[in-house]
């Protein structure tokens, strides 16, 4: 697998004992909060059966290669996604991550962009070797390409959870966030299959358009049920001083 270690304009927003070898570890509640909720919602569906604000939600992050959007609030920026990068197998991902549970006791292994679902295929490599006490979890946009039912199920695991991102509600808005154009008819597909597939996930909304967020959740309702919603949440966006100082793209 391609990966991206941490370098150029986002190691302004990361702190340097976050940094492990070519990953990074991060505790989203080292602060007292944040808007990460998957700590809460790993621990709701049974993932977490222990879990508290401490190490045990911690985050082993793998930065993979590429990204089809451009997201003008996106601290990794164009040097985390389409920068430097390094070929990894998948047990040498793993020992590493090993490496990092000793160190610091990371419980999730976050397979991140970019856009980690052009790599979706070679997920079930990994969870299959990640002991079943972690937690393997990963990011999918819904247009990074078209997805396959054969490779839905075949990362439906019991130690899996998933977070849907939907980045615009509308053509206006999620074009305004990833300075792309929507293919809804790739969207909604997609979605179609990831509910179909009974994979373990959940949805979050990035800066969606106010005036139709409403609309937006209703549609997906009467499309689904209401269960699609479950512990769904909105992205507050952040200004990370990779954005500030510098343009993200």
């Amino acid at each position: 697998m391609k990966v991206c270690p941490i370098q150029g304009r986002q190691l302004l927003d990361v702190r340097k004992e976050d940094i492990f070898e070519d990953f990074r570890v991060c505790n989203t509640y080292r602060g007292g909060g944040g808007y990460d909720m998957f700590p809460f919602i790993a621990c709701k569906r049974g993932l977490l059966h222990n879990w508290s604000r401490g190490n045990s939600a911690t985050q082993f992050v793998v930065q993979l290669y590429g990204c089809h959007l451009r997201c003008n609030y996106c601290y990794v920026t164009r040097d985390g996604v389409l920068g430097d990068y390094k070929e990894y197998s998948y047990r040498k991902l793993m020992e590493a991550f090993m490496r990092a549970y000793k160190e610091h006791n990371v419980g999730i292994f976050h397979l991140m962009g970019g856009a980690p679902a052009f790599y979706m295929d070679q997920w079930s490599h990994l969870i299959k070797l990640l002991h079943p006490y972690f937690i393997f979890h990963s990011d999918i946009l819904l247009t990074e390409q078209l997805y396959t039912m054969d490779i839905l199920r075949s990362i439906e695991y019991n130690n899996t959870l998933y977070a849907v991102n939907i980045k615009g509600v509308r053509d206006k808005d999620y074009e305004e966030n990833t300075g792309r154009k929507m293919n809804w008819e790739l969207f909604w597909t997609n979605l179609d299959m990831v509910v179909d597939s009974d994979i373990n996930f959940y949805i979050t909304f990035t800066n969606p358009d106010p005036d139709y967020i409403n609309e937006f959740k209703t549609e997906l309702v009467n499309r689904y049920n209401r269960r699609v919603l479950d512990e769904s949440f909105t992205i507050e966006l952040k200004q990370y001083d990779a954005i500030r100082y510098s343009k993200a793209w």
